[in-house]
């Protein structure tokens, strides 16, 4: 064999001698959920959720706790994320935590003090959820246990992704977003509020997760809103959808009064939004800031409690205009509610003033949440009716004309 060959292998076989820092399965756990509370001796309480891997295997499964949780204080999250091996056996991996659950007290006092770390470190990956917890503490979501799903943090990543892909109650925060927002000008922060409704104390046991009434179940109960680092106050679940159609609202369902005009007809007209576009802006006149807000939609009728015959195409635009209203005021009462209360755009209409006239926008933007309280607003919904299901006519047609 050719001299050449041979040593063109032999230089081969130096860049193939494997992962210089590889780690076994046995000797790591995975971290799939981090909790900061207010600490009782220290600045900061972390617990960690590590996943007892043989309870989430078909065969290895015994009925065990399906995840250890651990609390250490301390002043640095950063010192105690490396600090936990006083309590526990292996070495912890964080590049999989899917939520990162932070006490409302930690929340209003400021998150500076550990964001920089977990966007500096290389053990954490941009893809967990910002979470703020309300009432219990942040490490109590760490231990409830729930049937479908056995990891307390893996079951509120999937319970947010379907309320944000159903019906529009959650943004979805990630690390790289919650930090865009605050070093941004015309941006502040949100995140998902959740509680815990039910016995705590029961809902932490494995009998949880055989009964067919969980005894304690966590539940989204609105949007923190943020001024820079520190919350400043919070929006209800409706709020938060109202919140999601300025954004990037998917689709949703909203059920529309069938009259109007008479408050005592409580019947309603169930729709489904099904698309959605949504276009916002902000323009100047006469030194007054005016916030714009275009929204256009496509819905189907989900259910019919009305008498009205839908064959008939004024039926369909009256349906649509009472919709449109419906939205346009939801949504105006929102923001004028954040302008009011808390001062701080948490919509971007200050981005989007730096990307259409950014002279303005540096002239303001030292104080463009103060201009953002003072602004006008303006709001325009154009959602079209499409379809009305698999028949146009409510059986309820036919017993009103029976009666």
């Amino acid at each position: 064999m050719d001299k050449r060959i041979i040593i063109i292998f032999l230089c081969m076989i130096v860049f193939l001698t494997g992962c210089w820092d590889r780690r076994e399965l046995n000797d790591i756990s995975i971290v799939t959920g981090i909790a900061v509370d207010p600490g009782e001796k220290k600045k900061y309480k972390l617990t960690v959720e590590v996943a007892n891997a043989a309870e989430f295997g078909k065969q290895s499964a015994q009925g065990d706790a399906p995840v250890i949780t651990y609390s250490l204080e301390g002043d640095s999250i950063a010192e105690l994320t490396n600090k936990m091996n006083i309590g526990l056996t292996k070495q912890l991996v964080y590049s999989h935590t899917r939520v990162l659950f932070i006490n409302e007290e930690i929340a209003k006092k400021g998150l500076l003090g550990f964001l920089d770390f977990l966007e500096r470190s290389g053990q954490f990956r941009n893809d967990f959820r910002i979470i703020i917890t309300k009432g219990d503490q942040a490490a109590d979501f760490t231990r409830i246990v729930y049937p479908i799903q056995k990891s307390p943090s893996l079951i509120l990543h999937q319970q947010t992704e379907s309320m944000q892909r159903e019906w529009g109650g959650d943004p979805s925060v990630k690390l790289t977003d919650f930090i865009s927002s605050i070093i941004s000008k015309g941006r502040n922060p949100v995140a998902i509020i959740v509680k815990l409704k039910g016995d705590v104390d029961k809902g932490k046991k494995t009998e949880n997760n055989k009964s067919l009434d969980p005894e304690a179940l966590v539940y989204i109960d609105g949007l923190a809103v943020f001024n820079k680092d520190k919350m400043v106050g919070s929006l209800t679940v409706t709020d938060t959808r109202n919140y999601f159609w300025t954004q990037r609202l998917q689709q949703t369902s909203i059920a529309v009064p069938c009259n109007e005009k008479k408050k005592e007809d409580e019947t309603f007209l169930d729709l489904r939004i099904i698309r959605t576009k949504t276009n916002i802006k902000t323009t100047y006149k006469h030194n007054m800031p005016k916030l714009h807000v275009d929204i256009y939609g496509e819905a189907n009728i989900q259910g019919n409690e009305c008498t009205r015959d839908l064959t008939n195409l004024d039926v369909y635009k009256d349906y649509e205009k009472n919709l449109n209203k419906q939205v346009k005021k939801g949504i105006t009462d929102s923001i004028k509610k954040v302008q009011e209360d808390f001062g701080s755009d948490i919509y971007g209409f200050g981005d989007r003033l730096n990307q259409t006239n950014p002279k303005k926008f540096k002239e303001v933007k030292a104080d463009w949440d103060k201009e953002f309280a003072r602004a006008d607003l303006d709001v325009h919904v154009n959602i079209t009716l499409l379809r009305g299901g698999f028949r146009n006519k409510s059986f309820k047609t036919d017993l009103k004309r029976g009666e």
